[in-house]
C-alpha cells in the first residue's frame, strides 16, 4: 500500500506539471485566453470611477499592497507576513468548528462567533486599515496572494462594520485576469442551466435548485442522475448561466485534485480543461469550491482557474464547507437581486446582508465569493 501511495503521488506531480505547462492561447478560454500582462491604462478603464483594485503580494517576509484607481496608483507596505498567516490559521480554525456536532455548536456558538470576529478585525487592521485613505468608489476588487487566497476580505471587521457593509467586493486571480474577464462580450446563450444532486445529507439542495429556477430566465433543471457530465457538455454552450448545487470533494493534501459531484461522476479540474463553458456566470454551490493550491510564483491551480480556463466570464464559489440550508437561502436571494441589479458584486452584497439578518455568524453569510467579470451583459 505504501508503494502504491508513493506511485500515485508521483503521477499526481507529473499531472500537475503538465497542467501548468498547458498553453492558453485558444480564444474560448475566457479570462485566461491571454496570459500576458495588461497595461495600467486597461486596468483603469476596466475599473472606472467607482471601483478600486487592491493587489497584495509578499516579498522578503512582508505583505505589500498596490492600490489602483481610475486616477491614482499607491504602493503600501503593510506588515509581517508570518503574523498575518498565523491570524489566517486562527480564523480558519474557528470556521472549521462548524463541522463539529450540533450540541457542541449550540453550547459554544457565542464564543466561536466572538473569536471569529476578533480574527476578522485583526485581518482588517493588517490588510485594509492602512489603505482606507486610498480607496475610491463603492466597489473593491481584491487580488490576493499566497495564503490570502483563502480569506473572505468582504467579512473583515473594523470594530463596528464589516467591509461588505460599505463595499461590494469581488475577487480576481490577478489584475490581468480581471481585465480580460471585464473585456469579454456577453455570452450568446439564453438558457439558465441548473444542476442539482440532492441526497439525505443535503436535502436543502432541492430547495436551492427550486429557488434559483424561480429567479432566473429560461431555466432548465436537471436533478440527480440527469445532472450528468455529458449533459453539462451538451447544454453548457447554449447557456447564459450555469448553477451546480452539489457536494464537493476536497483534497486537503492536494486541492487541485478536488472535484465536485455530478449525477453520474465527479467533475474534476482535468474535465474542465476539456469543457467549453462560454457562459456569463458559473455558480458552484458546494464545499470549498474556491479553494485552490497556490504553487511557486503564486500561480493558482484549482476549480477557479479551471472554470475561467473553460470560458466562464465570472463565477461564484465557496471558501469553506457550507451548510445547505443557509446556501439555499443565500443563492435564492442572490439570483432574485440579479433580476434587477446589473452588477453581480452588488447583488451578492445584498444577498449577504439579507443572510446576515438570519444569522450573524460569518460562517453562514460570508462563505461565497464572486470572481471575474462584475457587470452582467
Amino acid at each position: 500500500m505504501e508503494e502504491l501511495t508513493k506511485t500515485a503521488r508521483e503521477r499526481e506531480t507529473e499531472l500537475l506539471d503538465a497542467l501548468r505547462e498547458l498553453p492558453a492561447g485558444d480564444g474560448r478560454f475566457g479570462g485566461l485566453s491571454d496570459t500576458g500582462p495588461v497595461s495600467l491604462a486597461r486596468i483603469r478603464n476596466a475599473l472606472g470611477p467607482n471601483r478600486t483594485l487592491i493587489e497584495y503580494y509578499i516579498a522578503r517576509g512582508r505583505v505589500y499592497a498596490c492600490v489602483i484607481t481610475e486616477g491614482d496608483l499607491v504602493m503600501r507596505p503593510l506588515g509581517d507576513a508570518e503574523h498575518v498567516k498565523n491570524t489566517v490559521r486562527r480564523f480558519q480554525f474557528q470556521i472549521s468548528k462548524f463541522q463539529l456536532p450540533r450540541d457542541y455548536l449550540a453550547t459554544f456558538e457565542r464564543s466561536i462567533h466572538e473569536a471569529t470576529v476578533v480574527h476578522l478585525n485583526e485581518l482588517y487592521e493588517s490588510l485594509i486599515a492602512p489603505l482606507v485613505d486610498s480607496l475610491r468608489g463603492s466597489e473593491l476588487v481584491i487580488v490576493p496572494h499566497a495564503f490570502m487566497h483563502y480569506l473572505p476580505f468582504h467579512a473583515f471587521y473594523d470594530g463596528r462594520r464589516y467591509l461588505v457593509d460599505d463595499y461590494a467586493v469581488s475577487y480576481a486571480p490577478s489584475a490581468t485576469v480581471f481585465v480580460h474577464c471585464h473585456e469579454l462580450p456577453a455570452a450568446e446563450g439564453n438558457r439558465s442551466l441548473i444542476l442539482g444532486i440532492p441526497d439525505r445529507t443535503a436535502p436543502f439542495i432541492r430547495d436551492e435548485v427550486q429557488a434559483v429556477a424561480a429567479a432566473v430566465s429560461e431555466p432548465e433543471v436537471l436533478l440527480g442522475s440527469e445532472a450528468s457530465l455529458q449533459a453539462l457538455r451538451e447544454k453548457a454552450p447554449g447557456s447564459r448561466l450555469i448553477h451546480i448545487a452539489t457536494h464537493g470533494y476536497y483534497r486537503k493534501d492536494n486541492p487541485m485534485f478536488s472535484a465536485i459531484r455530478l449525477g453520474d461522476s465527479y467533475l474534476s479540474l482535468y474535465d474542465l480543461y476539456e469543457l467549453s463553458l462560454p457562459v456569463d456566470l458559473v455558480t458552484v454551490s458546494a464545499c470549498a469550491t474556491g479553494l485552490s493550491v497556490v504553487v511557486e510564483g503564486d500561480e493558482l491551480l484549482g476549480l477557479v482557474r479551471g472554470l475561467l480556463f473553460a470560458g466562464a466570464r465570472s463565477l461564484v464559489a465557496t471558501l469553506w464547507n457550507v451548510q445547505d440550508r443557509a446556501t439555499a437561502d443565500l443563492m435564492g436571494s442572490f439570483y432574485s437581486y440579479l433580476r434587477t441589479e446589473k452588477n453581480r458584486a452588488v447583488a451578492l452584497r445584498h444577498a449577504m446582508l439579507q443572510q446576515r439578518e438570519r444569522s450573524s455568524q460569518p460562517f453562514f453569510w460570508a462563505s461565497h465569493v464572486l470572481v471575474g467579470k462584475v457587470e452582467q451583459g
